[in-house]
């Protein structure tokens, strides 16, 4: 796979998400999800994170990171 995951920097270069961290999606079902990795592929100018549903482990999503951070689709879990 053509990725690699993000490493260096931590936190400052990635606008404060770092792996661990919960989102809650925005709209009719409210849906908890947790960074699994942070990622930047060779292909895409933007930096991508791997999200797990937390109830549901083996469900995953992969979005940029500007939309997780768009407080339109997501805001963080306390």
């Amino acid at each position: 796979m053509f990725f690699k995951k993000s490493s260096s920097g931590g936190a400052e270069e990635n606008f404060g998400v770092t792996v661990g961290q919960r989102f809650r999606a925005i709209g009719t079902k409210s849906i908890l999800w947790e960074v699994q990795s942070i990622c930047r592929y060779a292909w895409e100018p933007f930096t991508h994170v791997r999200l797990n549903r937390v109830d549901s482990p083996g469900d995953l999503k992969t979005i940029a990171l500007d939309v997780l951070r768009d407080d339109r689709y997501f805001t963080p879990e306390a």
